[in-house]
């Protein structure tokens, strides 16, 4: 039985044909995240971790071709910004059968079709962690999460996959199951700034967080609007994931990265759709400005 398959949503008061798909559906509406194992093969984790092997010591600001080295507040890492253009495999994970499915679904409501809004490598040392953030009280298009009559519409979904295992001490996810239907601020982000977020402590110090623990090549997918962060990494080594986020192609890129006219032409109608969203409309050569 496949996990990630459609199933009815039972409002009919039928039995779904799928109870599985109907279960993991339940659990993301009910936690607003779901763990997808094994969701990248061995040959793509393998091929991912050789790039990040191969990079010399970066900062901020630095470019590798169209990728951009960056980071949020300094102590969560370094953030590979734009990363789908280090290479096929990061291509390879735009449309990643495991999740690309459940997304579109969860977004269904949206007639634009679906886009990534941003994509990025983080690695984060000893010490390092992201302080607690978001939430369902946020009115903004991007944390908004319906299911009424059996329809989503998920205004972002974020999928972290594991680069490295991460377990206690590998400064691990955190959310809050259930924050993205609160209309509440979670009290740690009260003294916040615009009570959005919070850097200056770990997620983990906050009320009823949960560290989402994950084995290399397993991916997370939650709404955005979960309140989330992480634990901070104590542990010797390196703690790797990738994300992207993928929200309605109407709402526009984090950063707004410029594709290259190489990364488009070689990417699939599929993907570059995921990219550039609805194709532009110009005016015949020669129509007046």
């Amino acid at each position: 039985m496949n996990p990630l398959a459609s199933s009815s949503n039972g409002t009919d008061g039928q039995v779904p044909t799928d109870m599985q798909a109907y279960e993991n559906d339940y659990l993301f509406d009910l936690l607003g995240f779901r763990v997808l194992k094994q969701a990248i093969s061995p040959d793509q984790l393998q091929r991912i971790n050789d790039w990040v092997d191969a990079q010399p010591p970066r900062k901020p600001g630095d470019w590798l071709g169209n990728v951009h080295v960056h980071s949020y507040q300094g102590h969560d890492g370094t953030n590979y910004q734009n990363i789908v253009e280090a290479g096929d495999v990061f291509e390879e994970m735009m449309d990643n059968p495991a999740w690309f499915n459940p997304v579109r679904r969860y977004m269904v409501n949206d007639f634009n079709g679906v886009a990534i809004q941003e994509n990025f490598l983080n690695v984060r040392e000893q010490g390092g962690y992201i302080g607690i953030h978001s939430g369902g009280h946020i009115p903004a298009a991007i944390f908004s999460v319906r299911h009424h009559t059996g329809a989503w519409n998920v205004g972002q979904i974020n999928v972290l996959m594991a680069l490295t295992d991460i377990g206690p001490g590998d400064g691990a996810t955190v959310v809050v199951p259930g924050s993205h239907k609160s209309h509440m601020v979670h009290p740690a982000m009260l003294g916040g700034n615009q009570q959005i977020h919070r850097d200056d402590m770990p997620a983990s110090e906050g009320l009823m967080t949960q560290e989402v623990h994950l084995q290399k090549g397993d991916a997370l997918m939650f709404t955005d609007a979960i309140t989330h962060g992480s634990s901070p990494r104590v542990n010797p080594g390196q703690r790797r994931v990738m994300i992207y986020r993928y929200s309605p192609s109407s709402i526009s890129p984090r950063y707004n990265y410029v594709p290259s006219p190489e990364f488009l032409e070689r990417l699939t109608p599929q993907r570059r759709a995921l990219i550039q969203g609805k194709p532009r409309l110009l005016p015949p050569e020669g129509a007046l400005a």
